[in-house]
């Protein structure tokens, strides 16, 4: 092929002298003439447009968050739940309903590490907060030693993810040039490549979470393995380890283990076609990749080893993956048409409804670079001979391979999931998220087919070419045809259900319309492809060759615009903006744990609180988000329910069985927390109505006695009729308010609820404080009606309401607060921190949880899961000297032999102390720990350092080390060659 290019991107790159892949810019109105030695020019004005819409895309999608009037995050979700909707925020709605879990563990996992950085680099690395107890900064699965977290240390945590998304875009784009660049494509098409990768579906889908800062650095991982093999120098391979330790660093092992194994794939296919007649030479490229992957792992040692410790201790059932498991390949309709299949919007249905969800399933690369993709395949011959021997075959047939596993599955992903070195990346992991692999070898095909179009010349196509572009075109067709086919399908079904659920006439995405305007983008890139294609043979035109230049150039300059413009559609969209206010507001409920709690835990049943997010407010749960011990999560399963419905979530409900659990007892639960909607824990007696109706109006009040006597949790009215919409609607002021007071006129307890939670089926209950009021004592409800509508009650008589009753139980509870939630104290809880004089050996797991759940182990005794001293049955006094994030201290002064019993889930990485020298840390009543301490007063001390933490650490600082020596060595090694060889110097400056 005749490397022929035009003036709309580069000079003639057969024409340049200098290294392997440095291809000049050309102007957009250039004349055709080199330009001049060293003289400095401006870029290209097709350079500028492509970077424009790069600007474009990055600035506009993301938005306001980046000046600071809104938050790049979905925490106007979880102020729309309790205790925060209660507090004001009732109302509060997100655009994406699908980022929940970044606000339920990532962004609290990073306040607090914020907040222990303030005492010095090597604290946080425990956070004793959530689930027992987990991992911090010891592990990567917060990405917080990752490069493009660095903003969220050097900004306000509410304002730094737009500015990492931000970054994560520079990288992205940074990292497809520097690649394109190395393979000899212009810069247009090398910054939009990267653009596409930076817009694609996992990037765009998995904003917040840690998998797109492993995804980022993909580009660079392969510009580095191709500039090493390109220039074969010792500093080269010093930078492969640099984005392959940021990637492992990121948080998310499964989109790295994709990626390494592609570029190792992308790295052997280039040294075999390079050396294939010199096979005997390959080892020495095979070598420096490979040392120089070793030293990316040695890099990330310092939180690879922890984790590798820590996964092995981890639950991880229910995440096993099968050939079944794998995306619809009518989602494939998705990489030109985003919100075919509805959207993230509850608000503005249909919510997305084929594959797992958006997040998981979005192959979106725009309508423009899928059909550059097209040129790529259609011009294959032309992109063989355009690109180093081997990139254009790996990079269409890893597109295959990885489309093929994702999007059909089968015998090949259950072959992939079988082989022993794949198992830990695939077999646990969703294929689709190696949607993150595919994206960038899409993106670097886009880059590819702009790239032939800019070069394009008429006395370059043959025969061959066109037939083989007409069969492309025919394939793609007939495949998006029968995934229309079964979108469309899908589609009705959903739009029927729809209809059945929403008035007539409620506007809502269709699939036709979504396919409509993707297919004009189609169109639209497809007439710029024509006339880049046509406008070749300029010289053969009517119009003039000026003419004709113009028309090229703004056909080549309208792709990468097209390619920005739907992208800013679909990031507006898909973007949250909440509010600055939202992020992590104090309510009553924090205020009240925060004054009470002290070392012990709560425990929140039902939807009391947003799981995880105590972290934030440095409060102690059972509760949370995050990978759980083994043994922890054996011992909750003995609570009543299902405490643990997925691997990394431990959700309790909100009864009396599990609020009462002993194995709470056991944890330190000194609170139980339920939210105003959840039942009330206790003996509920439904009101006595003759079947007349009261109407209460607004500022209204109304009283009456309240039929049970003495201790009371709850008063409950019943609305009758149809609830009037002001009622019903999200609104902050409007409320129904109770008063309870004694014979005294003495308030006794007051509570109020938002009325958009009244409905007609169940009585409208409000917990109260009144659990320790003298028996017998007689209390009266007054009911007023904070709204603007008025509201029909079941009444008694027609002039009172009747009132549905819960009164107290000898339960262990007492509801101690109600505000933005109900707050129950369980009398029975055990110190978190106790004295156990009491010891007893059991082997067997499922006995240890049983007599736990059970209650058969007194608060004075310990389950040991294997030896231990017996303890002497004396008492003895604890007095916790210090209770932090990653040590545990107390003071014991003993009668005799016994166990300081820390319930914490802290099996893997502490060690304990005994008076300054190490004693054995025993696993004990299933899943926390006890030290033996022997009669007398001594000072037992527990400490958390990372898993392997010495060797880690220094292992990555030798590997650092070895790699600093690396590039200085071979500096020194060539200025001493250069001296000691005459001439040499003179003919290297030449």
């Amino acid at each position: 092929m005749t490397r022929e290019t035009d003036a709309v991107t580069t000079e003639n790159p057969s024409a340049v002298q200098g290294r392997p892949g440095e291809v000049p810019d050309g102007a957009a109105s250039g004349d055709g003439q080199a330009a001049r030695s060293g003289a400095r020019r401006r870029p290209a004005a097709l350079t500028v447009v492509s970077l424009l819409a790069v600007a474009l895309f990055a600035l506009w999608g993301i938005g306001t968050p980046l000046i600071g009037t809104s938050s790049l995050t979905s925490t106007s979700e979880m102020v729309g739940e309790s205790p925060y909707a209660e507090s004001g925020f009732v109302g509060s709605t997100t655009t994406n309903a699908y980022l929940d879990d970044t606000y339920t563990s990532l962004f609290p996992s990073v306040i607090l590490y914020k907040s222990a950085l303030k005492g010095g680099l090597t604290n946080g690395q425990w956070d004793p907060y959530m689930s027992g107890g987990v991992p911090l900064a010891s592990t990567p699965n917060y990405a917080l030693a990752s490069p493009l977290s660095l903003v969220y240390y050097a900004l306000p945590t509410w304002l730094a993810p737009a500015y990492e998304r931000l970054l994560e875009v520079l990288v992205c784009v940074g990292g497809c040039y520097l690649f394109l660049r190395r393979l000899k494509l212009s810069r247009p098409a090398a910054i939009t490549a990267g653009m596409v990768f930076a817009t694609s579906g996992f990037v765009v889908a998995w904003l917040n979470f840690p998998q797109t800062r492993v995804a980022a650095f993909i580009p660079a991982l392969f510009w580095t393995i191709e500039r090493y093999l390109q220039e074969r120098r010792l500093r080269d391979a010093a930078l492969i380890p640099l984005p392959l330790a940021s990637m492992l660093l990121g948080g998310f092992p499964a989109v790295a283990g994709y990626a390494v194994l592609t570029a190792g794939a992308y790295a052997l296919t280039r040294i075999a076609v390079e050396h294939r007649s010199t096979l005997r030479k390959a080892w020495r490229p095979l070598v420096g990749t490979g040392l120089g992957a070793a030293a990316g792992v040695g890099l990330a040692a310092f939180q690879l080893l922890p984790f590798s410790a820590f996964l092995h201790s981890w639950y991880t059932d229910g995440r096993a993956q099968n050939g079944a498991q794998h995306l619809d390949p009518t989602t494939l309709l998705t990489a030109f048409a985003p919100w075919a299949f509805g959207g993230v919007n509850a608000n503005n249905p249909p919510v997305s409804y084929v594959g797992p969800n958006l997040v998981e399933s979005l192959s979106y690369i725009s309508a423009a670079a899928a059909v550059l993709v097209l040129v790529a395949f259609a011009l294959q011959r032309s992109a063989r001979a355009m690109l180093p021997r081997g990139v254009w075959v790996f990079f269409a047939a890893a597109t295959l391979a990885w489309g093929g596993l994702i999007y059909l599955g089968g015998w090949p992903l259950v072959a992939v999931q079988d082989l022993p070195g794949l198992r830990s990346v695939f077999s646990i992991n969703y294929i689709g998220r190696s949607r993150s692999v595919l994206g960038f070898l899409l993106a670097v095909l886009a880059g590819v087919g702009f790239e032939l179009l800019l070069r394009h010349r008429a006395a370059a196509r043959s025969r061959s070419g066109t037939r083989w572009a007409a069969g492309v075109v025919v394939v793609t067709t007939g495949v998006t045809a029968v995934l229309m086919y079964f979108g469309v399908k899908d589609s009705r079904t959903e739009q029927r259900l729809l209809r059945q659920a929403h008035a007539p006439g409620t506007p809502w995405p269709t699939f036709w319309h979504q396919m409509i305007y993707s297919w004009l983008l189609i169109l639209a890139a497809i007439a710029c492809v024509a006339l880049l294609w046509i406008a070749a043979r300029r010289r053969e035109l009517p119009g003039g060759e000026r003419t004709w230049r113009r028309i090229r150039f703004a056909a080549a300059a309208a792709l990468p615009l097209l390619i920005a413009g739907q992208s800013i559609n679909l990031l507006t969209e898909y973007y949250p903006k909440s509010s600055t206010d939202t992020f992590y507001p104090v309510t009553d409920t924090h205020s009240y744990l925060a004054a009470n709690l002290g070392e012990q835990r709560y425990a929140a049943g039902g939807s009391g609180m947003v799981f995880g997010t105590n972290v934030a407010y440095d409060l102690r749960s059972v509760d949370g988000h995050a990978f759980i011990n083994t043994a922890f999560t054996a011992l909750l399963k003995g609570i009543p329910g299902n405490p643990v419905p997925f691997a990394t979530y431990i959700d309790i409900d909100a009864s009396t069985a599990a609020a009462t659990s002993p194995i709470l007892d056991t944890l330190g639960t000194k609170y139980f927390v339920t939210a105003l909607s959840d039942p009330i824990l206790g003996t509920e007696t439904a009101a006595k109505s003759d079947g007349s109706q009261l109407t209460l109006r607004p500022g209204q009040s109304v009283s009456e006695p309240v039929p049970a006597i003495g201790a009371l949790r709850g008063v409950g009215i019943t609305a009758q009729g149809t609830i009037p919409d002001a009622l019903g609607a999200s609104d902050p002021d409007s409320w129904i308010q109770v008063t309870l007071r004694d014979p005294s006129g003495t308030q006794v307890a007051q509570s109020k609820r938002m009325t958009n939670e009244l409905n007609t089926s169940d009585p409208f209950l409000f917990p109260v404080t009144a659990d320790s009021v003298a028996s017998g004592t007689r209390l009266t409800a007054t009911i007023t009606l904070h709204a603007t509508a008025p509201l029909t009650l079941a009444a008694t008589n027609g002039a009172a309401p009747a009132l549905t009753t819960v009164a107290g139980a000898a339960d262990g509870l007492k509801l101690v607060h109600v505000g933005t939630s109900a707050i129950y104290q369980r009398t029975t809880a055990q110190p978190r921190i106790r004295w156990a004089s009491n010891s007893q050996v059991v082997t067997d797991q499922n006995q240890r949880v049983q007599m736990l759940a059970a209650g058969q182990v007194d608060g004075d005794s310990v389950l040991l899961s294997s030896g231990g001293p017996q303890a002497a049955g004396q008492p003895a006094s604890v007095d916790v000297d210090e209770d932090g994030l990653d040590t545990v201290s107390a003071t014991v002064n003993a009668n005799g032999q016994g166990y300081l019993v820390v319930a914490d889930a802290d099996q893997v990485g502490w060690t304990a102390a005994v008076d300054g020298k190490k004693a054995p840390l025993l696993p004990a009543d299933e899943g926390v720990v006890a030290v033996s301490v022997p009669a007398g007063t001594h000072t037992v001390t527990l400490n958390f350092a990372a898993p392997h933490g010495t060797i880690a650490y220094t292992l990555t600082a030798g590997t650092a080390v070895i790699l600093v020596a690396v590039v200085i060595g071979e500096a020194w090694w060539i200025r001493r060659r250069r001296k000691s060889e005459p001439g040499l110097g003179g003919i290297a400056a030449q």
